[in-house]
C-alpha cells in the first residue's frame, strides 16, 4: 500500500508541471513569433502605389509681346553752309566779244590771257612770242602816254598824240605770225588805262604790228 505524498510534495510537483508544460509551450511556438515578428515587420501600406491622376500641363501665362526695338532715325544730312569767304573767286563771265566782264584790276589779268590764248594755236617759238609780247607792250605805252616814242622814231613820224592816257596797263597779249609768213608778226593787246575824265576803262583791244629786218623785230604800220 502507497503513502500518499505530503500536502507540500503535491504543491512541488505541480509547480513542476506548470514549468514543463510553459516551457513546451514556448519551445512549440518559435516559427509563429517568426511569423508574427516578418508580419510585423511588413508596411501596412499596399505595395502597390495607386495611379495618380495626370497632372494638368501648367500653362505659362502669355508674357507680355516681344519688344522690338525702335527704328534708329538717321538725321538727315543738311548741305554744308559754305563760307563765302572760303570759296574761290569765281572767274569773271566773257563778254561779248570773248574778253571777261570788266572791273576785275589787275587779277582778272590771267583770265584775259587764257581766253587770248584759245583764240588761235600758237605759231611762234616760245622765246620769240615772249620777245615780240614785250616789244609790242613798250609799243603800244610810247603810242597811248607819248612816253619812249624816240626809241621808233620812224614808227611815230606821223603818228599825232592824242589825249594821252596814264595809268596803263597791258593786261594780256599774245604774238601770232602775220598770214603764216616768218618775217612779220601781229601782237593782239587786251589793255587799261584812265583817259582825260580819270575814268579807267579795261578790256580795250588793241594790235601792234611787227616786222623783222636784219634780224631785228621793229613796229611797222
Amino acid at each position: 500500500m502507497t503513502t500518499p505524498p505530503a500536502p507540500y510534495t503535491r504543491l512541488l510537483i505541480t509547480g513542476l508541471l506548470l514549468v514543463l508544460a510553459g516551457t513546451l509551450t514556448l519551445l512549440a511556438r518559435p516559427q509563429d513569433r517568426s511569423q508574427d515578428a516578418a508580419a510585423s515587420a511588413v508596411p501596412t501600406t499596399s505595395l502597390e502605389t495607386p495611379a495618380q491622376p495626370p497632372t494638368a500641363a501648367v500653362q505659362t501665362p502669355p508674357g507680355p509681346p516681344p519688344t522690338t526695338a525702335p527704328a534708329i532715325q538717321t538725321p538727315a544730312r543738311t548741305a554744308p553752309t559754305r563760307d563765302p569767304s572760303r570759296e574761290p573767286a569765281a572767274e569773271p563771265e566773257p563778254g561779248p566779244s570773248g574778253i571777261p566782264v570788266s572791273g576785275d584790276g589787275p587779277g582778272g589779268d590771267h583770265a584775259i590771257q587764257r581766253l587770248l590764248d584759245r583764240t588761235t594755236p600758237a605759231d611762234l617759238p616760245p622765246d620769240t612770242q615772249r620777245h615780240l609780247v614785250a616789244l609790242a607792250t613798250q609799243v603800244w605805252i610810247a603810242e597811248t602816254t607819248g612816253t619812249g616814242r624816240e626809241a621808233w622814231p620812224d614808227y611815230f613820224a606821223n603818228a599825232e598824240l592824242r589825249a594821252p592816257y596814264h595809268d596803263v596797263r597791258v593786261q594780256a597779249a599774245i604774238a601770232r605770225r602775220t598770214d603764216g609768213r616768218n618775217g612779220q608778226a601781229v601782237v593782239r593787246i587786251v589793255w587799261a588805262g584812265a583817259g582825260v575824265s580819270g575814268d579807267l576803262q579795261d578790256g580795250r583791244p588793241a594790235q601792234v604790228r611787227l616786222a623783222l629786218h636784219h634780224n631785228e623785230w621793229e613796229p611797222i604800220r
